[in-house]
C-alpha cells in the first residue's frame, strides 16, 4: 500500500469528526502517502491537519470524471467517509484496488464494506472503516489544529477583555434547530448582568441580522454581546473558541469545534439524533427533552422544517435549565 485518498466533504462537524479517523490511520500508517479530497468547506478545516500529505480540491461530477480518474488511478486505496454514488463508482472504473466505505445501497461497487447506523455515533462509523482493515484504534477524540497566526489575531482582539467570555450560537439553516429568541435573551440577560460575561455571536454573513434583532431585546442588559457573524474564517472561528470559556450552542459544526478544542459547552438539542451526532467531550452538557417525533433531522432524510410553527422539543427547553448549568460553573 503506497497511496490512501481519504474522501470527506461537506460540513464542519463532520469533517471535524473525521480528525479522529486521520490521526488513527496515520497512527498506523506512518511512513504511508496520504491524501484529502475535500470541498471548500472541509479543506478549511482540514487546511492545517498534521496527518495529511496532500488535500486534492473536489470539482463537478460527471462533467469532470476525467478529473477524477485521473487522481483515483494513482492511489492503491481510498476511503469513502462521505456517502457518494459517482465517486465509489469513479473509483471503480479507475481501477483502485482498494475501495472502502459505508454498507448502504448508494455505495456501489466497494470491496470492502462496514455498516452505517442512524443509531451510531458518526465517529465510530469512521473507525469502523479501520476497524475492517485490521488497524489498531486507540482514541476516538476529536482534534483541530490552529496555526499561530491564527491565534495571535484571536488574542489581540480579546486583550481588553476581563471577565469570562462566551460564544453564543443560535441559529442553523435548519429551523427545527433553532431555539427560542426569547429564551436566548433570558441567557444573555443571565450572562451579561449577573455573571458579567462578554457574549459574542457566532456565525456566518448571513446570520449577522438575526443577531442584530436578537440585539434589539438586549438593550438594557450591562454588557453588550458583539455580533462577529462574517467577521472570521473557519480556522479563526477555532481560534476564537479556543480563548473562551464557555460554548453554548443548537447543534452545529462549532460545538463540535468546542469538543475538539476541549472546551466547555452547552448543547440545546431537539431535532438531532443525539446517538449519532453528540459531541465526543466530556465537557459538553447536552440538554434535550424526547418526543415522539424527535429525531427528525438524519441522514436518510432531513426534514426542511416542523410542523409546529415552534418545535416543542425546543419550547421544552426553558432557559431555567441553562441558567441552572451557569451557576455551577
Amino acid at each position: 500500500m503506497k497511496k490512501i485518498l481519504v474522501v470527506r466533504y461537506g460540513t464542519i462537524g463532520d469533517t471535524i469528526f473525521a480528525s479522529a479517523f486521520l490521526r488513527e490511520l496515520r497512527q498506523n500508517l506512518p511512513d504511508v502517502q496520504i491524501d484529502f479530497l475535500a470541498d471548500k468547506v472541509a479543506k478549511e478545516v482540514v487546511n492545517n491537519c498534521t496527518y495529511i500529505n496532500n488535500i486534492i480540491d473536489i470539482k463537478r461530477k460527471w462533467k469532470d470524471i476525467v478529473y477524477y480518474i485521473n487522481i483515483f488511478k494513482n492511489y492503491d486505496t481510498i476511503y469513502f467517509l462521505k456517502n457518494d454514488s459517482f465517486l465509489t463508482l469513479t473509483a471503480f472504473l479507475s481501477r483502485v484496488k482498494n475501495r472502502i466505505g459505508f454498507g448502504i445501497l448508494r455505495n456501489k461497487f466497494l470491496t470492502k464494506t462496514a455498516p452505517y447506523k442512524e443509531d451510531r455515533n458518526e465517529i465510530d462509523c469512521y473507525l469502523d472503516l479501520l476497524k475492517i482493515c485490521g488497524y489498531e484504534v486507540n482514541s476516538d477524540k476529536t482534534e483541530l489544529w490552529l496555526t499561530p497566526k491564527d491565534e495571535e489575531k484571536i488574542k489581540g482582539k480579546l486583550k481588553d477583555i476581563n471577565g469570562k467570555k462566551v460564544i453564543i450560537q443560535a441559529y442553523s439553516r435548519f429551523s427545527q434547530k433553532n431555539w427560542i429568541d426569547d429564551y436566548w435573551v433570558e441567557v444573555i440577560k443571565y450572562l451579561s448582568d449577573v455573571m458579567e460575561c462578554q457574549v459574542f455571536y457566532s456565525g456566518g454573513q448571513k446570520d449577522f441580522e438575526l443577531y442584530e434583532n436578537l440585539n434589539k431585546k438586549l438593550s438594557d442588559v450591562k454588557i453588550k454581546p458583539v455580533n462577529l457573524c462574517g467577521q472570521l474564517s473557519v480556522t479563526e472561528s477555532f481560534a476564537f473558541i479556543k480563548n473562551v470559556d464557555l460554548f453554548i450552542g443548537i447543534d452545529s459544526g462549532l460545538i463540535h469545534a468546542a469538543a475538539a478544542l476541549d472546551i466547555p459547552s452547552i448543547l440545546l438539542n431537539g431535532a438531532t439524533s443525539l446517538k449519532r451526532w453528540t459531541p465526543r467531550s466530556d465537557k459538553c452538557t447536552v440538554l434535550s427533552k424526547n418526543f415522539p417525533c424527535n429525531p427528525c433531522c438524519i441522514q436518510t432524510g432531513v426534514k426542511k422544517g416542523c410542523k409546529n410553527q415552534t418545535p416543542r422539543c425546543m419550547l421544552a427547553l426553558t432557559p431555567d435549565l441553562v441558567i441552572d448549568i451557569l451557576k455551577k460553573l
